[in-house]
């Protein structure tokens, strides 16, 4: 008895049947790996805070920006003790840490209240009045206050940068922060196109910035819409409880 053999037809809908399940389980992976990337970088974002409260705590004041341009990720400090920057890179190499790039091998954006930062010039102890020691958010402690030696700020600082649930929205989610580190994930600036408008508020260099659920950056999706920023802050009350329970401050 003659065997028959698969016609063009039959081998053609095999090859559909595999391309669609080829193409489910790419679909699939593709979501697996991007949400495990998302828990490694909120991890990271975790270790960051951490890694910024230790060192304030033990100097006295949080690090400068590292510069964006160059991947040494050491803090941009003056010769003065300034910062040169208020936003930027986060310094990994200046806090010690084993990974500076997110899992998407970017950079993290870190802004920092400047008042927070500074530790320049060298008086103590440092008063409100002095041009580099501003203990803070301009206004935010009463004139002639006086922080401990070695320490930039004090109890009745606040910081200078805003969390929005969206770029123009009336409220902020969160006012006076001193710190924003934003992972910005595969879309968006600086990792690709100009992003929608409130990706752009994360990269604009202001102290506004967004935190919001996640937008799919796919077909179904307006291009204005678009956002998978992950933003985390720390607020004045945060530090100022390390800062206390360590002894640092009065």
């Amino acid at each position: 008895m003659k065997e028959r053999g698969f016609t063009l037809a039959e081998i053609a809908i095999v090859l559909v049947v595999i391309g669609i399940m080829l193409v489910g389980g790419l679909g699939a992976f593709k979501a697996q790996t991007d949400s495990q990337r998302v828990r490694d970088g909120r991890a990271q974002i975790s270790e960051i805070k951490e890694s910024l409260l230790g060192f304030a705590v033990q100097h006295g004041y949080l690090p400068c920006p590292a510069d964006p341009l160059l991947t040494t990720f050491v803090e941009d400090r003056a010769a003065n003790g300034t910062c040169n920057r208020a936003e930027g890179s986060i310094p990994g190499a200046t806090l010690g840490l084993a990974r500076s790039i997110d899992p998407f091998n970017k950079p993290f954006t870190y802004r920092v209240t400047l008042g927070f930062a500074d530790n320049g010039p060298a008086s103590f102890p440092p008063a409100v009045s002095d041009s580099n020691q501003t203990l803070g958010a301009v206004g935010s402690c009463p004139a002639g206050s006086i922080a401990p030696v070695g320490v930039s700020f004090i109890l009745c600082s606040s910081g200078d940068i805003f969390i929005f649930p969206s770029s123009g929205a009336p409220t902020p989610l969160a006012s006076n922060v001193l710190v924003v580190v934003v992972m910005h994930y595969r879309h968006g600036p600086p990792n690709g196109v100009a992003g929608s408008v409130d990706e752009q508020e994360n990269t604009n260099n202001d102290v506004n910035f967004v935190s919001k659920l996640r937008a799919e950056d796919d077909v179904a999706t307006p291009v204005d819409e678009e956002y998978d920023d992950i933003t985390d802050w720390i607020s004045p009350s945060i530090l100022a409880g390390k800062m206390l329970a360590a002894g640092k401050l009065p």
